[in-house]
């Protein structure tokens, strides 16, 4: 369902992301532990660790590949991220035990590599990516004992900038795994918060949170900083379901609107199979409001997407979804004291209900308008929307504002006709059930907009943004920019 009404998304990550549902789902957390893989010593070693009472500290299931690419497509997920575990002892996981999956289905799995940071290895992953997809790093500084703030420790710094010039995200474990010698001390709060505000451009994800016991103050660094993420997973089930997981963090004041563009969902295989947290995600969502259960469903298993689109193969081409389609200058008429430019917009919606962002196409065909007139200053601009079921929109681009606009007209538009008499058969002989669309059409918007022309500029407030909302589809429409210039006489 929320892919009928789903927004253009271009406006808020751009020309590649107008349509999410081009981009699979991604299972953000798979230890490379699989039967037919061929165990580094340091993951024998880590696989062999036992508690006070003999049970092992790393539980796994005994699963094959086969079985994994099975979970994975009966989930709906394209793709898993293998991740390594370098603790700087002799048990872990190594970067060879994540390629050994890797290399036997690449397109399937992409890696997560991890480095002692008190060594050089910028060598090492550029060996590396050479011959993998890399979607990030991950490090484990409260079990290595190393401060990601020290400014001395030349290593650290030199994979922080290869990571941003990359783009790999940087993943840090908060040492939610069930292994001796931990100290949380160097994830604390005021560690973080330095990190983050030093490195603004290298999207963090941190990992391995208790929700239950000291989430609220990283919940805060989540507030404060667009750079950080929030990777879910088993480790923080703790007694509960899945369901009753994310039920409890949904329900967090300002959780959602904080956060749904910046979720991964991992499943911890061969802990957890993906199914138990794809369904526990998706019965917790259901009882959410209109805009929000759409917007988790749609990004929290994709937003990793956007974070290294380049490894992450669109299933269709995004430049299909974008919503402009075509600008025509279709016609000029000059008088001794004016001239009258028109041009004839083609737009597409990709989905029932849209609201479509036309501020850069009214400013791109106004700027090239200036450029092949400029002795011209003064003027008008007319826009019209010629369908029934359209109208034209000024508000804010505050993406928040621009999702309220767009998931309150979807909603209103998702309601039944059935008892309309609009559901008659039409004039042209078809059944027609719409009546809602003309409705909101008729209630919001207007049919036409003015946008004077002074002194070669538009006159747009500061915080005027424009649309066109677009219902009863997906469909092309049509829209008329009717320049209007004045003479100097």
């Amino acid at each position: 369902m929320e892919k009928l009404y789903q927004p253009d998304f271009s406006s808020i990550f751009g020309k590649r992301f107008c349509n999410a549902f081009v981009y699979g789902q991604i299972d953000s957390l798979i230890w490379p532990i699989f039967n037919e893989i061929k165990r580094s010593q340091n993951l024998q070693n880590l696989l062999a660790l036992k508690d006070q009472n003999e049970s092992p500290r790393f539980y796994y299931r005994k699963i094959n590949l086969e079985d994994h690419r099975v979970e994975l497509y009966s989930s709906n997920m394209s793709y898993g991220l293998i991740q390594a575990m370098d603790l700087g002892r002799k048990y872990g996981i190594c970067n060879q035990d994540v390629i050994s999956v890797i290399e036997l289905n690449p397109g399937l799995y992409k890696g997560i590599f991890s480095f002692n940071l008190r060594k050089d290895h910028i060598s090492e992953l550029e060996e590396l990516e050479k011959k993998n997809q890399i979607a990030g790093i991950v490090v484990y500084p409260s079990f290595i004992q190393e401060d990601l703030t020290d400014k001395s420790n030349i290593n650290l710094n030199e994979l922080l900038e290869y990571c941003k010039n990359k783009e790999f995200f940087v993943k840090i474990d908060l040492g939610n795994i069930n292994l001796p010698e931990n100290d949380p001390s160097f994830t604390n709060y005021d560690k973080l918060k330095l990190l983050l505000s030093r490195e603004s451009e290298i999207t963090f994800i941190l990992s391995g949170i208790d929700f239950i016991g000291n989430f609220f103050p990283y919940y805060e660094l989540v507030k404060l900083y667009r750079n950080l993420w929030i990777e879910i997973d088993p480790r923080s089930l703790g007694g509960m379901t899945p369901k009753n997981l994310f039920n409890r963090l949904f329900q967090i004041p300002g959780f959602i609107q904080n956060t749904w563009n910046r979720i991964t969902i991992g499943s911890a295989t061969p802990t957890l199979e993906i199914s138990q947290m794809y369904r526990g995600f998706i019965e917790s969502s259901e009882e959410l409001k209109f805009a929000q259960k759409n917007l988790l469903r749609i990004w929290s298993f994709r937003n990793l997407n956007r974070n290294k689109s380049a490894i992450f193969a669109p299933k269709e081409d995004p430049e299909t979804f974008f919503p402009t389609k075509k600008v025509s200058k279709v016609k000029v008429v000059e008088s001794h004291d004016e001239i009258n430019i028109n041009f004839k917009i083609t737009l597409r919606s990709f989905s029932i209900t849209q609201v479509l962002s036309i501020t850069e196409i009214i400013k791109q065909t106004f700027n090239k308008l200036m450029e092949e007139y400029p002795e011209m200053k003064n003027g008008i601009l007319l826009i019209r929307s010629y369908h029934t079921t359209t109208s034209l929109i000024i508000n804010e681009h505050e993406f928040g504002n621009y999702l309220d606009l767009h998931y309150q007209f979807a909603e209103l538009s998702n309601q039944d006709s059935a008892q309309s008499l609009h559901t008659v058969n039409a004039i042209e002989n078809r059944a027609d059930f719409n009546h809602f669309d003309h409705l909101i059409a008729s209630n919001y918007g207007s049919k036409q907009i003015l946008i004077p022309i002074f002194e070669r500029q538009l006159e747009i407030g500061s915080r005027e943004n424009f649309y066109i909302l677009v219902t009863f589809g997906p469909r092309s429409i049509s829209m008329l920019f009717d320049f209007k210039l004045y003479k100097e006489i």
